[in-house]
């Protein structure tokens, strides 16, 4: 009976994790029909999908915009008067730091540690890997919540007692939405019960 209970768990789970994904594109792909059909209108085009496909478009001939020499001169001019705005400024700034990240710089999930908790308990952790200003020995360490990934504990801990993981973010993230049904090749050996 228990092999029963278990086979239906884990396929009812397997099945979930394979639904939600799906159920999110047709969600998504209806959404954005509806909300961009108004687009097509003025065409006076029934079709299907035109709406998607001129709001394509449109995020394309906005990035070409945006990459010539006139678009890069307009975002230098929104960016400085966004900088000298009382109040905005300060968002503003906070905004860039975080989500504009230049490549020369890492993210905070550009490598994947595994930090060691209280007792015989780990956790894997993401870090940009560059050391606190006037410590080099200490880095900061951002550990996930499950199942929201993006909300957790940002932790400053010492560079020694993290262990850098060979796994992708996308592997890490990947077994903490699976709860631990998806393990990586770089977990295997390391005790399933030592790793949340």
């Amino acid at each position: 009976m228990d092999v029963v209970l278990s086979h239906l768990r884990n396929k009812l789970v397997a099945g979930l994790f394979a639904a939600v994904p799906v159920a999110i594109v047709v969600y998504a792909a209806i959404w954005i029909e509806a909300h961009t059909s108004g687009l097509a209108a003025p065409l006076g085009i029934q079709f299907p999908g035109l709406g998607v496909l001129i709001a394509v478009v449109a995020v394309y001939l906005l990035g070409l915009l945006v990459t010539s020499f006139l678009g890069q001169f307009v975002l230098r001019l929104a960016n400085q008067v966004l900088e000298r705005l009382p109040g905005l400024n300060l968002l503003y700034k906070a905004w860039k730091d975080l989500l504009v990240v230049s490549p020369a710089k890492a993210g905070m999930f550009h490598q994947v540690v595994l930090v060691p908790l209280d007792g015989n308990r780990s956790q894997i952790g993401f870090t940009s890997g560059q050391a606190l200003p006037g410590d080099p020995t200490s880095i900061c360490v951002f550990l996930p919540n499950i199942p929201n990934p993006f909300s957790g504990r940002l932790m400053v801990m010492k560079r020694d007692v993290c262990i850098p993981m060979k796994l992708s973010t996308e592997e890490a993230l990947k077994y903490q939405l699976s709860s631990g049904n998806y393990l990586p090749p770089a977990l295997v050996g390391i005790s399933s019960d030592a790793v949340s």
